[in-house]
């Protein structure tokens, strides 16, 4: 029997109280205002304790205007101490800690024990990630019907909501405005179903040996000491200097454009022909009609929109006109008629009606009017826009170079200028770090892609070069402060080495040469050239394209890139790519066996395990290897043994593709997951040396290999040297990591 109880009586409170006290463990769960921890409100708050109940203490209610308190905060305070004694677990736990902290100035940080959403990521690392949508997939075992309850309490709680004048829009969700027995109902059986969660993924935890990579090592230890950290204290960022950024590239981006427009006009004849029969179709639905009327000045009624309504009452007592009849449906307009309203339309039409950014448009302008062929197609078999196409033409046509640049700059000043000066607040960018968004352990952050600056502005568009030059620009350390930046020098290649075990790839480190140079003297057999770039004949110095060649493979071969894909790639006779394959794995024979032994763990065992000790999971590889053997990667052999049925053949291409892929993740995690890793884990160290020495310090940056800190000025030296030391020292692989470390005012300066 399920106990939920909403506290409204002392008697209840005292309830509620026990059950705290008596739990080791409490599932905790907010309701507040609004999704911002810093701005929104702590409306109450649940717990569970034991399956089957949950309590829920209601600190306001919404009284048709505004909210009005039910609880003291003296009481929220004194049950907020209790639950603080205990070890919590959330879902969503940087959202819940941080909103406590700041609307009810409790700090439940220390208290976290887990947060569900990781916890299944490490048991189970593909979506879903929400509560009710894991609670789903696994109802059986917990022995519930999940989607059956969340609908009626869904759609209980929107029908509350709109009884008290709140909204329910994908852009606003006023739960705070429900009757508070369906608020705390629906909160009760949030962290009761939290607790269940909670339960059936720490048996699997235990039984994959995940305990001490979870708890211990990794997982909870970066939420606790590095992720919430880094969400509640944001960055700061340099306001004006967005402003006028903002202002600049919007100018820029209207010359680029008026540019594209000059240059493009002479090629627009088919397009106008195509876009004014696509827009001004003769219909009596549409904007057709509604140029009749005007044009005809019709006596009809008009909609509080200011359209005309042309219902068939209305229109049927007009007068008898050509007009008339058409509106009807009972005959065609003249091609006068057509001809001046169409003059109408066009006269009203935007400057340029050829949309730089609409695939469409460009679609029908070079496919159609200027008669290319596609580099690709779409699966439907229509010619595909991409970037691909368009590098193939950029030679041709002088606009095309123009395009790239106008759509670059879009790009910058959507994801990163508008989106950072939109979000910061009173200075300060609050970014989000998600631990589950990546199957490999990394970061999904909206900080975690920033671009790279240009070394050089040879061959880049000015102002794309300054405007991704500026980027980093954006966040500066502030007064009496400064960032110190590191970033690992070739992590992945690093770790692909160490993890292969390959003694001619660790070689490649340990003698201090260049990776994709080496890779292709071995691969490609060459003579009289060298890895090290200090050479006079240095491969990348002599033959550039050799050694970018060698990019396409060097990691892509043990990622289980086959002839296919890498004479694809590299343009090249699938028998010369098969040879490339074959040499560069002679040339490097223990990673060849770890290859062979990742694959088999793959079909046989059903996942890999990073060094590290987090696991990727491939339960579909074996059950399908068991029934097919290695013949399901032969394609010719399924082509030979099911073509003659059609449908059975499909199902095979789509086993084949499963397995394939399962194989070349098991690969590629070992290596991903591992770098994760040893970047997770120095930034927990840095955090926790810079604790211990006193150091307002803290990582308020993961970016890939970087990790950037911002520290007091005083101590940027000293912090400098120790942020270095841990990212090269906290994790020991085979081979010395490199990451050396600057100090800057602002990321670019320290990058």
């Amino acid at each position: 029997m399920e106990v939920y109880k909403v506290v409204y009586s002392p008697s209840e409170l005292q309830e509620m109280i026990e059950h705290a006290q008596n739990s080791e463990l409490l599932a905790y769960d907010t309701e507040t205002t609004g999704l911002n921890v810093r701005k929104d409100k702590v409306i109450g708050f649940s717990i569970s304790g034991k399956v089957g109940y949950g309590y829920y203490l209601p600190l306001f209610k919404w009284n048709g205007s505004e909210l009005e308190p039910i609880w003291s905060m003296d009481v929220a305070e004194k049950v907020l101490n209790i639950i603080k004694s205990k070890k919590l677990i959330m879902h969503n736990a940087s959202y819940d800690v941080r909103i406590t902290k700041n609307s009810l100035n409790i700090d439940l940080l220390d208290s976290l024990y887990c947060d569900t959403i990781l916890l299944k990521h490490a048991c189970d690392e593909e979506r879903p990630f929400g509560l009710k949508d894991i609670a789903k997939k696994i109802q059986h075992e917990l022995g519930l019907d999940v989607s059956a309850e969340a609908n009626k309490e869904q759609l209980d709680m929107i029908e509350s909501i709109k009884a008290n004048g709140g909204a329910v829009t994908k852009e606003c969700y006023e739960l705070f405005k429900a009757d508070v027995d369906k608020i705390g109902i629906y909160a009760c059986k949030d962290t009761d179903l939290t607790l269940r969660v909670f339960n059936y993924y720490s048996e699997l935890l235990t039984k994959e040996g995940l305990d001490r990579f979870f708890y211990k090592d990794e997982t909870m230890p970066l939420m606790k000491e590095v992720t919430i950290p880094m969400e509640s204290r944001g960055v700061p960022v340099d306001v004006e200097l967005l402003k006028a950024a903002q202002a600049e590239i919007s100018v820029d981006i209207a010359e680029v454009e008026r540019q594209i427009h000059e240059l493009i006009e002479p090629h627009l004849g088919l397009f106008y022909d195509w876009y004014v029969g696509k827009e001004l179709k003769q219909s009596t639905t549409g904007e057709f009609p509604q140029l009749l009327c005007e044009y005809a000045d019709l006596d009809l009624p008009k909609t509080k929109a200011g359209r005309y309504s042309i219902a068939k009452k209305g229109v049927e007592s007009l007068p008898d006109s050509e007009y008339k009849e058409f509106l009807l449906g009972n005959a065609w307009l003249s091609k006068e008629v057509v001809a001046d309203i169409k003059s109408m339309w066009l006269k009203r039409l935007p400057e340029h009606p050829f949309n730089i950014s609409s695939k469409h448009h460009l679609a029908k302008l070079f496919f159609d009017t200027l008669k290319e062929p596609p580099v690709t197609k779409t699966d439907k078999g229509n010619p595909q826009m991409n970037d691909l196409f368009l590098d193939s033409v950029k030679d041709k046509y002088e606009f095309v170079p123009l395009i790239r640049v106008y759509n670059k700059l879009n790009k910058l000043k959507s994801a990163y200028i508008d989106r950072f000066l939109e979000r910061q607040e009173d200075g300060i960018f609050y970014p989000s770090y998600n631990q589950h968004r990546t199957i490999s352990g990394r970061y999904g952050s909206d900080l975690q892609q920033l671009n790279r600056p240009y070394e050089s502005a040879e061959g880049v568009h000015p102002a794309v070069y300054k405007y991704t030059n500026m980027v980093r620009k954006f966040f500066i350390s502030g007064d009496d402060h400064a960032f110190i930046d590191a970033d690992y020098v070739s992590l992945e290649p690093f770790v692909f080495s160490h993890v292969s075990n390959d003694n001619g790839l660790k070689a490649i480190f340990l003698n201090g040469h260049d990776f994709y140079s080496t890779v292709a003297i071995a691969t490609e057999g060459l003579e009289g050239l060298s890895a090290d770039k200090k050479a006079d004949n240095y491969l990348g110095k002599v033959n550039k394209n050799l050694r970018q060649k060698a990019k396409a493979y060097s990691l892509g071969i043990p990622y289980g890139m086959e002839e296919y894909a890498l004479g694809k790639t590299l343009n090249i006779p699938q028998s010369e790519a098969k040879r490339l394959i074959n040499q560069y794995l002679n040339a490097y024979p223990e990673l060849k066996k770890w290859m062979e032994r990742s694959n088999e763990m793959c079909v046989t065992q059903g996942y890999v395990k990073s060094e590290a000790g987090r696991i990727r999971h491939f339960p579909k590889a074996p059950k399908i290897w068991y029934s097919h053997g290695k013949d399901i990667l032969d394609s010719l052999k399924l082509w030979s043994k099911y073509h003659e049925r059609p449908k059975l053949y499909q199902q095979m291409k789509f086993l084949r593709k499963e397995v394939k892929n399962s194989l070349n993740n098991a690969k590629n995690f070992q290596i991903q997951s591992l770098a994760a890793s040893i970047t997770n884990r120095a930034c927990i160290a840095i955090n926790r040396e810079l604790k211990r020495l006193k150091i307002d310090g803290y990582v308020c940056a993961q970016v890939h290999d970087q990790i950037i800190t911002r520290v007091p000025e005083e101590h940027a030296e000293r912090c400098r040297k120790i942020v270095q030391y841990l990212m090269e020292n906290t994790y020991k692989i085979s081979l010395p990591l490199s990451a050396p470390a600057e100090i800057g005012k602002d990321f670019y300066e320290a990058h």
